[in-house]
């Protein structure tokens, strides 16, 4: 892959995530001023889901696979 191409494939894959971490940010914000959930308990529910993947095999990994 050259160069270019790799260098506007990342460009995209930042700006996606951006774009997933400012509407993820508003989700957050939203449900605090509404009293349905806290930062703090958002936080506990993203430790316990990464602590229960562990292990596990991931879509990706098995879409991108070799074999």
């Amino acid at each position: 892959m050259s160069k270019l191409k790799k260098k506007n494939l990342t460009k995209e894959l930042a700006e996606e995530l951006d774009a997933f971490d400012n509407m993820l940010s508003a989700l957050v914000e939203l449900l605090e001023e509404k009293g349905v959930l806290t930062q703090e308990e958002l936080e506990d529910k993203i430790r316990d889901k990464i602590r229960k993947a562990k292990g596990l095999r991931k879509y990706r990994e098995i879409q991108f696979s070799s074999e």
